[in-house]
């Protein structure tokens, strides 16, 4: 499937319902439970943002986690539909406003929000290019704080991915990834500091789960 087919595919009523569905899966439901400790975790460090980009929203699983923290949240995504379903599940959190969007190019001016919050889509990108504008465009808008995950180029997973393609045991494409060193160049680019940068599981997971705090002034 070409990338304008399965953009096609998840901007649809069906794609976004196929996207709930793969939560009720044993899987994602760990990985979510390790991303909340994690957040609930690292809340005490950002405090209570005035306002947070959720980017992409998906079906909204943590617009309740940041108004309980007293942010209004702008829910993005790339289909409406999974903007109207985080609506509908979650009526007790009203979000602020909603955006259809593409993750590397936000209509928002630099340093709209206080916190900008990309779960997940980085791996999804497979162009590099993009990856990094991604990286980016979160950080322009982003006023004190970006929590964001990439696929690390260097994890275990990654390194067997590529072990595997190799040798031929595999006919999965490879991953889409970024280097953490690429990260950290151009997250200290845009003036910003990674405060921690976890492997959402030391085994099993490629994925880079980061906090990054805006530099004061001068710094």
């Amino acid at each position: 499937m070409t990338l304008p087919e399965r953009l096609a595919a998840y901007n649809t009523p069906e794609g976004a319902q196929r996207y709930l569905d793969e939560y009720s899966k044993v899987h994602r439901k760990v990985s979510d439970r390790r991303e909340r400790r994690l957040l609930n975790r690292w809340a005490r460090r950002i405090g209570e943002p005035g306002t947070v980009l959720d980017l992409p929203c998906g079906w909204g699983r943590y617009l309740p986690f940041f108004t309980e923290l007293g942010a209004r949240v702008i829910e993005a995504d790339y289909s409406v539909d999974m903007v109207w379903d985080s609506r509908r599940l979650h009526p007790g959190s009203p979000p602020l406003g909603g955006l259809r969007c593409f993750g590397h190019q936000i209509p928002l001016a630099d340093r709209a929000v206080d916190l900008v919050f990309s779960m997940r889509l980085s791996h999804h990108l497979a162009d590099p290019v993009l990856r990094r504008d991604h990286l980016r465009e979160i950080l322009r808008v982003a006023d004190r704080w970006v929590l964001f995950t990439y696929f690390d180029h260097a994890s275990p997973k990654n390194l067997m991915r590529r072990a595997r393609t190799r040798l031929g045991l595999t006919d999965k494409p490879p991953k889409s990834t970024l280097r953490r060193g690429e990260v950290r160049r151009i997250i200290a680019e845009s003036s910003f500091e990674i405060v921690t940068d976890p492997f959402l599981f030391a085994i099993g997971s490629g994925h880079r789960m980061v906090l990054a705090r805006r530099l004061p002034a001068g710094d």
